[in-house]
This record gives C-alpha cells, structure tokens and sequence, in this order.
C-alpha cells in the first residue's frame, strides 16, 4: 500500500478511502491520524532491511518473531534472574536449560553463525554464537559437540549442537545442561553482562509459525528518496529511524507513504522526531 501527498489547485479535494488531502498535511495531529494499522513480520523486516530497528517496535510486533527454546520444554535450573543474583553475579547472564548430555540444540530464529569455539577452556567450554536476521544474538555454552560452522546461515528449530558439560578445561567442569544467553541489537556482543533474559523472548513453541501480527501506527516515509520506520513512542512523538536507501523497504509489508512536496515534508518533521 503506498500513500502519496501530492500538491493541487483549486478547491479541496475529498480523500480516497484514507489518502491525505495535501492541505490537511500541515498539522501533527493529522498526521497521526493518516498512518495505518500493518501486518508485519520478522522474516519481512529482515528481508526489507528493516530489521536494525526491531527493537523498537511495540511488544505486539516482536512477537511475531518469537524465539524457539534451545531443547523445548524442559526445565529450567537457573533462570536469568538467578544468574544476575549470585555473588558476584554471573559475568554472561543466560538461562539454564536442564538437560542431558548429547540433547539436540536448535536455533532460536533464523541467522548466521558467528562463533564456534570448540575446546573446552575457560568457564564457557564449547560455544556457539549466532548473529539473528532481527538484530539480536544468541550464544548456547557448555556443548559436548557442535553442528555447525562460522558463516553458515541456519534455520528457526535447526539443529546446531549438542548439549553438555563442558567448562574449565573438562568434559564435565559443569552439570549436564545448556546456558543460552541473548542480546538485543548487536551482531557480535562485547558486554557480556548486557544480556536480557531469553524466555521473555520465547514464543508458544507449539506454533512454530507464529501468525503476522497487526500493529497500530507503524509506516514506512519516503522523504524525497529518504526512507525510515515511523515508530510510536507511547504518548510521545512517533521515533523516525533511518533505513537509508530505499532498503526495498515496501517489501517489509507495512504502508509506505510518500512525502514529495515541501508542506507535507514539514509536516512531517514536526509531527516525528528523528527525520533531518
């Protein structure tokens, strides 16, 4: 669906099922009012180029992209709150996921795998790292083997290792289980402290194909061959994102609107923070 404010002459037009008038263009809450509900993924987001500004999109969104547990339902040993509670507390917050040796890993979300470590050195013992397509990155720590190899694109629920407990130098420096950790917005995390707890990213595992989500006041703007994701901020103004390019952005299914003349152009910049 693309939206286009165009100038005209005469006296004002009505609007087509939605279409701005271009002299209504000149106030924020019109604006707001113009952007329409969209159907978005994270499959979309990713292959439109989208997928650096996840973060920000409202929770009803995000689920859509929903995480795979590392071995399904199984029970939790340590959850990431404990981890953070220890004394000192964990220098790479995860979750523990009790299971035995030689249990099937899967991936969380499609993506690339970024690390394989397979000695057993140091607390981690044999790691496997994946950078996500929406942004995000996982790492599963304490392998006996390790599937995969760095570089190789993966698929949601594919097998990429075997579960552990590899650490400090030995096959068995931990309990059998399998540590996952997670970050948001990196490809390659350095604080390894900044990690957020995986289960609130986990999705109803029996849906592995969660359904599109609908989401209020997200668009796509072209200013002038300038392209962002519109974002709502709570009450506050709607947050702009550069996508830059046109990063095939209309693929990513949500409303495209096309600002081309200048009154609509500042209306929109005074109505979303973050457009130049």
């Amino acid at each position: 669906m693309t939206l286009s404010g165009q100038p005209c002459s005469g006296p004002p037009r009505n609007a087509g099922h939605g279409d701005p008038r271009p002299e209504d263009l000149g106030g924020i809450a019109y604006l707001r009012g113009l952007t329409r509900r969209g159907f978005i993924t994270t499959a979309a987001l990713a292959a439109s180029g989208v997928s650096a500004a996840f973060a920000l999109l409202p929770d009803a969104a995000r689920a859509a992209g929903s995480y795979q547990r590392p071995c399904g339902n199984v029970r939790i040993s340590s959850s990431w709150q404990d981890h953070r509670n220890r004394t000192p507390p964990s220098g790479e917050p995860g979750t523990d996921y009790a299971v035995g040796t030689g249990t099937p890993v899967v991936a969380a979300a499609n993506g690339t795998i970024r690390l394989v470590k397979t000695d057993t050195s140091t607390a981690t013992g044999r790691v496997v790292g994946m950078a996500h397509d929406d942004g995000n990155y996982t790492r599963h720590l304490h392998l006996s083997r390790i599937a995969v190899a760095a570089g190789q694109r993966v698929s949601r629920g594919q097998t990429i290792a075997y579960s552990g407990s590899s650490a400090n130098g030995s096959e068995s420096g931990v309990g059998p289980h399998v540590h996952t950790s997670l970050w948001l917005n990196t490809g390659a995390p350095t604080n390894y402290g900044a990690t957020v707890d995986f289960e609130n990213h986990v999705g109803d595992a029996t849906d592995p194909n969660p359904p599109d989500q609908e989401v209020d006041e997200v668009f796509i703007a072209n200013v002038r061959g300038s392209w962002y994701l519109v974002v709502p901020q709570g009450t506050a103004k709607p947050r702009a994102v550069v996508l830059g390019g046109d990063s095939n952005a209309a693929a990513s299914g949500l409303p495209v609107l096309n600002f081309t003349w200048d009154p609509s152009i500042n209306a929109l910049r005074s109505a979303v923070d973050g457009i130049g």
